[in-house]
C-alpha cells in the first residue's frame, strides 16, 4: 500500500471518528433538553393543580360561609355575583395557556374581595346582635315602649329601604368603544371616526336574588364631546321616563331577566351621521335608576 493510499485511510478514520462524536454530542444535548422540556412542563401543572386546589378551597370555604349565614348573604348578592365571575374567570383561564404570576395576582384579588366578604358578614352579624338587643330591650321596659317603638320603626326603615336598594339590577365591566362591523359579522375594534361604523357597548347584569325576574328594559344613553346625545331622533319614540323627565336614549334593548348574571352587547350605528373627535360618556339605565357608567375617546 502507497503512502498516500495509508494517509487517505487515516484521514479517512480520523473523519469517522469526528462525525461519531458530533453525532454522540447531538443525542446528548437532545436527551438533555428534553430531559429539561420535561422538568418545566412538570414544574408547570404542579403550579396549575396548586393554583387549582386553592381557589377550589377557597371557593369551598365561600359556599359554606353563605349557607351558614343565608339571611345576610342576602343583601351581599352584589359582591358574591363578583366573586363567583372573577373565581370563573381563573376557572377558565386555567384550561388554557396561562401564566403563573399572571394567575396569582388575580388569584390574589379575589381573596382581597372574598376577604371583605367575610368582614361584611361579621359587621352584620355584630348589627343584627344590636338590633335584637334593643328589641329585647324595648320589650323589657314599658315605660319607654314609645320611644323604643320609634327607634325600630325607623331601623326597619332602613333596612326596607336597604332591601330595596339591593333590589335594583346592577351592572358589571361596563365598556364602550368604536367599532368597524363587516357584512359577514367580523368586526374590528377601533378608535378611528373614519373607520368605525358602529359604536360598541358592553356590560353584565349582576345576579341578584332578591330582584323580580322577567323582561326588563334597559336604555343606553351615548353623549358626545359636546354632551348631545347620540339617539336616532328627537320625539318620545325615542325617549324613556326618568324621575319625571324624558330622556333620549341611543340604545334600548328588553333582556329576560332571571336573576342570574348576564353579559350583554349592544350597537349604535352610525350611518350618514358626523362624530367629533374627543372623549364620550355612556350611561345605563334600567327601572328608573343608572346602573352603570363607561367611558371612551375617538379621534
Amino acid at each position: 500500500m502507497s503512502e498516500q493510499e495509508q494517509k487517505g485511510g487515516m484521514l479517512f478514520k480520523v473523519l469517522t471518528i469526528v462525525l461519531a462524536l458530533a453525532v454522540i454530542g447531538a443525542i446528548f444535548m437532545w436527551l438533555n433538553t428534553k430531559s429539561e422540556l420535561s422538568g418545566l412542563l412538570a414544574e408547570k401543572e404542579s403550579q396549575r393543580v396548586e393554583l387549582q386546589a386553592n381557589l377550589d378551597k377557597l371557593m369551598t370555604k365561600h359556599s359554606q360561609l353563605k349557607a351558614e349565614n343565608t339571611e345576610l348573604a342576602v343583601t351581599l348578592t352584589e359582591k358574591d355575583s363578583i366573586i363567583q365571575a372573577k373565581a370563573t374567570e381563573i376557572e377558565n383561564a386555567l384550561k388554557y395557556k396561562w401564566s403563573y404570576f399572571k394567575i396569582k395576582k388575580q388569584f390574589d384579588e379575589l381573596q382581597m374581595v372574598t376577604d371583605g366578604y367575610v368582614k361584611q358578614i361579621d359587621e352584620l352579624k355584630i348589627a343584627n346582635k344590636q338590633l335584637t338587643d334593643e328589641n329585647t330591650l324595648v320589650k323589657g321596659q314599658y315605660a319607654a315602649e314609645q320611644e323604643k317603638t320609634s327607634t325600630l320603626t325607623e331601623i326597619k326603615n332602613a333596612l326596607t329601604d336597604q332591601v330595596d336598594k339591593a333590589s335594583i339590577v346592577k351592572t358589571f365591566a361596563v365598556t364602550a368603544t368604536g367599532a368597524r362591523v363587516k357584512s359577514g359579522g367580523k368586526e374590528r375594534i377601533t378608535d378611528k371616526i373614519r373607520r368605525l361604523n358602529k359604536i360598541k357597548v358592553c356590560f353584565t347584569l349582576v345576579e341578584n336574588a332578591i330582584a323580580k325576574a322577567g323582561p326588563r328594559d334597559v336604555y343606553i344613553r351615548i353623549a358626545g364631546p359636546d354632551n348631545k346625545i347620540l339617539a336616532k331622533g328627537m320625539g318620545d319614540d325615542f325617549a324613556f321616563d326618568y324621575n319625571g323627565d324624558k330622556l333620549q336614549y341611543s340604545i334600548m334593548t328588553t333582556v329576560d331577566y332571571k336573576n342570574e348574571a348576564i353579559t350583554l352587547c349592544n350597537y349604535w350605528d352610525k350611518g350618514d351621521q358626523k362624530l367629533a373627535a374627543g372623549a364620550y360618556k355612556v350611561e345605563v339605565y334600567e327601572g328608573g335608576n343608572v346602573i352603570g357608567h363607561a367611558n371612551f375617546n375617538l379621534r
